[in-house]
């Protein structure tokens, strides 16, 4: 097997891996998705048929925002879940790995800079002494 072929399987294993790692992050997401319409289901079917109907007084006031707090708390981690699981997952690694590199450029421009003024320094120098 030559060394292209290597590469290439290590390229590939690679790529792999991330896309498991991405599809494990969207099939938690699409469990807690269902988890939260099934609790958040039952919790209104429960407020609705059980508390307002037979409490009337104000517990049944205190459920209902209890209820609605609940729901909008999860709701906002869901939302927060998706924008993970969906949109900045790739966003956000390419943004790091694009300023890494802009980084290292800069580094290795300021570095080439330095060793082309001391060899313009050195220069004159080894002039005089011959």
């Amino acid at each position: 097997m030559t060394e292209e072929n290597k590469s290439q399987e290590v390229i590939e294993a690679q790529e792999e891996i991330k896309m498991r790692n991405v599809a494990r992050t969207r099939v938690g997401f699409k469990i807690h998705l269902g988890i939260f319409v099934l609790v958040n289901l039952l919790i209104w079917i429960i407020w609705y048929f059980v508390i307002q109907n037979i409490v009337k007084d104000e517990f049944s006031g205190a459920m209902l925002k209890t209820c609605i707090s609940i729901t909008a708390v999860w709701l906002i981690l869901l939302i927060g879940h998706y924008l993970i699981a969906y949109k900045w997952n790739k966003t956000f690694v390419e943004k790091e790995l694009k300023k890494l590199k802009k980084q290292r450029a800069k580094q290795l421009k300021e570095i080439e800079d330095l060793k082309q003024k001391m060899q313009s320094v050195a220069a004159p120098s080894q002039n005089n002494n011959q």
